[in-house]
């Protein structure tokens, strides 16, 4: 116990710029498309997503810029309503590829064992059945982070992403009909960071 104690407070001091690779074999996605009394509901399993980050620490805060790239297997939709302007029934598997700017606190900053918390903005390319659209999200991440050197470290982590887009109901250039898109995505993930 004691050893432990004692690991957690040792410093590790090369940690103010460090890159992560992770990755999530973990996850889930969720896609609602609505227009007026048509709503259309869209589940994605056998979620995986890479990513990669670039995180600073500033003595306790921190920011992390992270590009991530996702697939994820159709698994059911559930329709309401028939669109005039695209089919609904598609069940074509999703792909996503993202930016997020995260900002937050970490936990015991710049020592061996260390807690991240991170609140985040940014967007998705969301690519599949009857997605082909972009979404602006707001994210949350939580990170356990072990140095096992100065420089090189290990993390688990989860994230939870809420996306809001719009789809042009019309191939009409004058038409001003949109229809709402919305976007829940979770994964836990896992992976490497080096000190810079």
């Amino acid at each position: 116990m004691s050893m432990a104690m004692l690991l957690a407070c040792t410093v590790a001091k090369a940690q103010i710029r460090n890159l992560s690779l992770g990755y999530a074999p973990l996850g889930y996605n969720h896609v609602n498309i609505s227009l007026d009394d048509e709503e259309y509901k869209y589940d994605y399993k056998s979620y995986w997503n890479a990513n990669l980050g670039y995180e600073r620490q500033f003595k306790g805060m921190v920011t992390l810029f992270e590009l991530g790239y996702s697939k994820a297997t159709f698994d059911k939709y559930d329709l309401d309503g028939k669109s005039e302007w695209f089919e609904p029934a598609q069940t074509a598997d999703l792909t996503t590829m993202s930016f997020m700017a995260f900002a937050g606190k970490t936990i015991n900053a710049q020592k061996r064992i260390q807690l991240p918390l991170y609140f985040g903005i940014g967007g998705d390319y969301i690519h599949g059945g009857p997605m082909h659209n972009l979404t602006f999200d707001f994210g949350l991440k939580a990170r356990l982070k072990f140095y096992i050197t100065d420089k090189i470290g290990i993390f688990g982590g989860a994230t939870g992403r809420l996306g809001f887009g719009s789809k042009k109901a019309s191939e009409d250039s004058k038409s001003s009909r949109y229809y709402t898109i919305g976007t829940t995505t979770w994964y836990v993930d896992a992976g490497l960071v080096f000190a810079i």
